[in-house]
């Protein structure tokens, strides 16, 4: 199993399964289906980050498109998904299964020597040489060119905080571990972060051209952890039903935190294509932490 394979297995393994997010999916449900009557075209529709399938409900693509294609870069837990679906034959037809790697550090093989490369660096300069030459070639990659132009609609899991970001971070506490100094993990997760601008408008750029014209993308983004039961908590779980209220709460946050992974995937989507619909919405997580996810809804 590939390195960012492996990551993103273990990832999905860890989800507890007595969480009931069934409301969430009912909400999506609902929201799908309102959705539908927008499109021109029901042929095809692309499921980003398909995982475990904990935020929709599988049921609604194959009833509804002609083909569905579920993608993502563990495909074990994809395809363990749907056997526990019990999908009728003619259902399953109408199903096509792809691996992606969706950033294109797997090719160019990111994480395979990165340690033992990144504690030769003893300069900033040095560490930024070996970050490029690992993204070498990676601006113009591409996903789903089987597909561009075909999609009718697009499905985006809450993925953009997922996006290889915490594997990356998980190799600077690993040198942290191994007392690699501190000023050039801290450089390091500065020039990291910063190429995830790129990560993020490449990733994007590819949903939009796989998206036919007059194609619909619903994209769910978790912008914010909370903790149950906190003061915040309260707030938004009061406020989630109230768009305005939300952006204010949103707002304060931004303010306070800055902008994120999730804010700058939905931010960058903006400048390509057209916003039809924004929505707040909560999905559970654990019993201690729920996220605080924002839905929009584009048109090419």
């Amino acid at each position: 199993m590939k390195v960012i394979e492996l990551f993103n297995r273990n990832l999905n393994k860890s989800t507890i399964e007595s969480i009931d997010s069934t409301t969430f999916k009912e909400q999506i449900n609902l929201l799908l289906n309102s959705t539908l009557v927008r499109l021109s075209g029901k042929e095809k529709a692309i499921v980003i980050g398909a995982g475990k399938m904990n935020d929709f409900s599988l049921s609604f693509f194959v009833k509804n498109f002609e083909e569905t294609v579920l993608t993502d870069v563990d495909l074990l837990s994809v395809n363990e998904s749907v056997r526990y679906e019990r999908l009728s034959k003619k259902e399953n037809d109408r199903l096509t299964r792809i691996r992606i790697e969706y950033t294109g550090f797997e090719i160019n093989h990111f994480f395979s020597d990165f340690k033992e490369r990144i504690v030769n660096c003893h300069s900033y300069d040095k560490l930024e040489k070996v970050i490029k030459s690992k993204l070498d070639g990676l601006e113009n990659y591409k996903f789903l060119k089987d597909y561009e132009g075909k999609a009718d609609f697009i499905y985006v899991s809450p993925i953009y905080t997922q996006l290889v970001y915490n594997q990356l971070l998980r190799e600077c506490a690993v040198l942290r571990e191994n007392r690699y100094p501190e000023h050039f993990i801290k450089y390091l997760e500065e020039i990291l972060l910063d190429e995830m601008v790129g990560v993020i408008d490449r990733f994007n750029n590819n949903l939009v051209d796989t998206l036919k014209e007059n194609g619909i993308m619903f994209v769910l983004s978790d912008i914010f952890q909370v903790d149950i039961g906190s003061e915040f908590h309260v707030r938004v779980k009061n406020g989630i039903k109230n768009f305005d209220v939300m952006e204010e709460i949103y707002s304060g946050y931004q303010a306070k935190f800055g902008t994120g992974l999730g804010d700058y995937g939905l931010i960058n989507l903006d400048e390509k294509v057209n916003s039809l619909l924004s929505r707040w919405l909560i999905w559970p997580y654990d019993d201690k932490k729920v996220f605080v996810v924002k839905l929009k809804i584009f048109k090419k």
